[in-house]
């Protein structure tokens, strides 16, 4: 399909209306069948191909009939529980669903909600259940962790996920910018006088995010003068068994700032240690959940990255492109700085200034 063509590209070819050309590839009997099937055929030879939901929306809209049900768009939950996503532990993961609820109504679509594993179904026959309700474009949620990708009939669907890059699957993504993210916490501390930081985190997501939480660290020390980066912290999750291995870090490494994925429960564990935080050690959170956080640190806007998920997806729709592209797109939204408690306040010389 070309993407250019419309029912004017079609009436210019055909020499005709565009309100002629509508009616024909309606099959409206108030033209008469040569002219019809002319323009059906001109229609065909340039790849046109009519945009299912605005088709449905402009009849429904000709008979004056209200509109019951909107176009659907299916939110799937790929965690192990249905209620994996809307009550995840993180807010971060439920805001990002939260956004994409809210632009999809506000864009005149429905978004019902699928569990990926609903009844043990098998990626087959989810593929399945969800064309024959006439779904066209998928919202894949964040993966539980460790898990693969989902190995969904792509060609159905235009499908947009929520996640870093997946290697092996080339749909559209959608997610922070880690690597920026980090970069940004580093600065950040750095310009409140640390100069020894060290990264901490799970080691799910060392590997799951490909290295970008740590690429941003690393490239930190070739930017700032007199900065010195400790041995990165991973660990398998935070908690009690993690605590001997975060004491003997701390001991040995003697970051003066941990810049980290770990939050209140890796806080939690600082303090237990002996470190008073941020008078003896300065704390700065990648995940801040929303601005005004007590823990300083990156806030990654979910609800924002949601919205333009579904942005996203709604114009592959409406393009009528399916199926896993050649070319992998990614859509990456930067972090903001939340001030938090939690680290030493700014110089006065670089402090900002008070309205």
């Amino acid at each position: 399909m070309s993407l250019g063509v419309t029912m004017k590209t079609i009436a210019a070819q055909a020499g005709v209306t565009q309100a002629t050309v509508s009616m024909s590839l309606a099959n409206n009997p108030r033209i008469p069948q040569g002219t019809r099937e002319r323009i059906q055929a001109v229609a065909k030879q340039l790849g046109y191909q009519p945009n299912p939901y605005l088709s449905t929306l402009m009849r429904i809209r000709r008979q004056g009939k209200p509109l019951k049900d909107k176009p659907a768009l299916a939110l799937v939950c790929a965690h192990h529980a249905a209620d994996g996503w809307s009550h995840n532990p993180s807010l971060t993961i439920r805001q990002l669903r939260e956004g994409a609820l809210e632009r999809a109504t506000l864009r005149g679509y429905r978004a019902q909600e699928f569990w990926l594993h609903r009844d043990g179904m098998s990626n087959e026959r989810f593929s399945e259940m969800l064309r024959a309700r006439g779904i066209q474009g998928l919202l894949i949620s964040p993966l539980a962790d460790g898990d693969p990708p989902p190995a969904l009939h792509w060609n159905y669907f235009a499908a947009v996920s929520i996640s870093v890059p997946l290697p092996s699957l080339t749909i559209t993504t959608v997610c922070n910018d880690h690597y920026f993210s980090s970069l940004l916490a580093v600065r950040e501390c750095y310009k409140r006088g640390y100069r020894r930081p060290g990264l901490a985190l799970r080691q799910v997501h060392r590997h799951r995010f490909q290295g970008r939480w740590q690429a941003g660290y690393l490239v930190s020390a070739e930017m700032m003068p007199d900065l010195t980066l400790v041995e990165p912290l991973f660990v398998d999750d935070w908690n009690d068994a993690a605590a001997p291995q975060v004491a003997r870090w701390l001991k040995q490494e003697k970051p003066d700032v941990v810049i980290n994925l770990g939050g209140a429960p890796l806080r939690d564990l600082i303090t237990r240690a002996g470190r008073r935080i941020p008078e003896d050690i300065g704390f700065a959170w990648l995940a801040c959940p929303k601005l005004g956080d007590p823990l300083s640190g990156v806030w990654q806007n979910g609800k924002l990255t949601g919205a333009m998920a579904v942005d996203a997806l709604i114009s592959m729709v409406e393009r009528n492109e399916r199926g896993m592209p050649e070319q992998a797109t990614t859509i990456m939204l930067e972090g903001q700085w939340n001030e938090g408690r939690t680290l030493r306040r700014l110089p006065p010389a670089v402090a900002p200034a008070q309205s």
